[in-house]
Parts: C-alpha cells; sequence; structure tokens
C-alpha cells in the first residue's frame, strides 16, 4: 500500500511540480489541524502537527529528488538523441533543403513573443525520418525563463498529399538557442517531396533588450542558400523605433518597411531574396 500511495504521489509532482505538492501538503495539515482540534488535548494537538510536518517534509524531500533524477535523466537522453541525429545527418550529407523561412513575432511591453514560423523545403534524403531547426533570442536568458519557452511543431504538410504526424523533442544548445527534433511517426515524405512546416512558440523574455531600450537584432544564418527570408514583428503599442537591415547592402533584393495598422501597433517587415549559404541577415531595432 505504501509503495502504490508513493507511486501516486511521484506521478502527482510529476503533473503539477512543486507547486502542487506544497498546496496539498498544506490541505492536509489544516485538515489534521480540525481534527486535533476538535478530538485531541493541547499536547496531542502539537503532536500530531509535528508528525504530520516531519512525515510530508520526509515525502516531498524524497519525491523532490526523484523528480530531480528523473528530470537530469530525460535531458541526458535528449542530448544523446542530438548527437545521433547529427551524426546521422552527417553520415547522410543534407538530408532536406530549405527554401523559405516566414516568421511573425508578437512582441508585449515586457519582452514576452508568441509567434508563428512557416518553413518550405524540399526532402533530398531517400525517406524524412526527422528534421531540425535551431531558434534563439539575441541575449543570454536566466534559466526561470528558458524553462518556460515553448517551440511546437503545428503541423507539417507533404504537397499534394496532405499532412502527417509529427513529435517533437528538444534542448538547449551551448550557445543559447533552442535545438527542435521532429520525429515522424507516420507517413514519412520521400526524395523528391515538397513540405511545408508550421511552428508555434510562446517564449517569455525574448525581446527583453528591446524593451529596455538596448539595441536588439534578429538575424538568421542558413547553411544553404535560401530563396526567400520574410520577418514580421510587431511592436508594443506606442512604440517608436529606428529600424536598418543587417547582412544586406545595396547589391541585394530586399525590402524593408515600417507601418502602423488601425490597431496602432507599428509592425516592421522585412522580405529579402536570393541569400547566399552561411550568411548573417537580418534586421535590427533601437526603441525611442
Amino acid at each position: 500500500m505504501l509503495r502504490g500511495f508513493i507511486n501516486y504521489l511521484d506521478d502527482y509532482l510529476d503533473r503539477t511540480g512543486i507547486t502542487g505538492l506544497v498546496q496539498g501538503a498544506l490541505g492536509i495539515l489544516a485538515f489534521a489541524s480540525l481534527l486535533s482540534a476538535v478530538f485531541g488535548s493541547t499536547a496531542i494537538k502539537a503532536g500530531a502537527l509535528v508528525i504530520a510536518t516531519l512525515g510530508l517534509i520526509g515525502v516531498l524531500l524524497m519525491l523532490t529528488t526523484h523528480h530531480r533524477t528523473l528530470r537530469a535523466q530525460a535531458d541526458e537522453h535528449r542530448l544523446l538523441l542530438s548527437r545521433y541525429c547529427n551524426a546521422l545527418t552527417r553520415e547522410m550529407n543534407q538530408m532536406w533543403h530549405i527554401h523559405r523561412w516566414s516568421e511573425t513575432a508578437d512582441i508585449d511591453h515586457r519582452g514576452n513573443a508568441i509567434g508563428k514560423i512557416t518553413v518550405h523545403a524540399t526532402v533530398e534524403a531517400e525517406a524524412l525520418h526527422f528534421l531540425r531547426i535551431c531558434v534563439g533570442s539575441n541575449w543570454r536568458q536566466p534559466e526561470r525563463t528558458k524553462r518556460n519557452v515553448q517551440v511546437t511543431l503545428a503541423g507539417l504538410e507533404i504537397m499534394g498529399t496532405g499532412s502527417t504526424r509529427w513529435r517533437e523533442t528538444s534542448r538547449w544548445r551551448p550557445d543559447g538557442r533552442l535545438e527542435v527534433l521532429a520525429h515522424c511517426v507516420s507517413t514519412l515524405p520521400k526524395r523528391g517531396d515538397q513540405i511545408r512546416l508550421h511552428f508555434d512558440y510562446t517564449w517569455p523574455g525574448k525581446c527583453v533588450p528591446l524593451v529596455r531600450r538596448e539595441v536588439d537584432e534578429f538575424v538568421w544564418e542558413f547553411s544553404r542558400p535560401l530563396a526567400q527570408l520574410e520577418y514580421q514583428i510587431m511592436l508594443p503599442v506606442g512604440m517608436r523605433t529606428r529600424y536598418e537591415t543587417v547582412g544586406l547592402d545595396k547589391q541585394d533584393t530586399f525590402d524593408l518597411s515600417l507601418y502602423s495598422p488601425k490597431h496602432k501597433r507599428p509592425v516592421v517587415h522585412l522580405i529579402a531574396n536570393d541569400i547566399a549559404a552561411d550568411r548573417r541577415v537580418g534586421l535590427r531595432l533601437d526603441l525611442q
């Protein structure tokens, strides 16, 4: 019975975290206090409270340790999975070729971002079992905000065929970027297939330097030539900004504009075409 109860508490901790367990512990203590107040003397009340408190603290410490061990094991598994995928990518040379990257980001006054990424690509491997993208912010975020970053693969379409099911895993790289691995669990895209991927992200603190009136950059670098890069960023209400390109010059084909729709939130929009491989391009913003 005790083993089953501990397993139940362990599952509960996985679902709710430490906050949920603390709330449950406080509820149990309150109930125990009520019973002792009704049925017991002062000494019995004190003893019951001490025993209940020590027992709950012991369970909490045990489950916290176990939970941290599981998280460490999961992190290690994600690292190994990433290494194996990297090795497979090198062995198979190029698995897919991104032609178009389109991204939108909605920034609030605290620097939090909600965005969408659409990727158009061609499959070059015999069959595409997995794929990888890396995304990041332009500053070293603290761990407490990185834990709440969510990037999910909302859908993948094989043009002319339909959608297919994928699952994603992710890990933080040493350079501060988030690596997202998407793994196919149904119909595999084949060589020559045109695919379109849709990613959604919720990113607390992504643009904190920008809203603190520091110059912030939004840049990309691709290992293969890119036909088109499009980025649209919606700024907080009432903000004014200076803006300029990064890594683009007069010889390039691009358009960078700023406009304010009816909702009065300024929008910066960049479209750049025919970007060479390993070239760092994007835009720079400086809020006023």
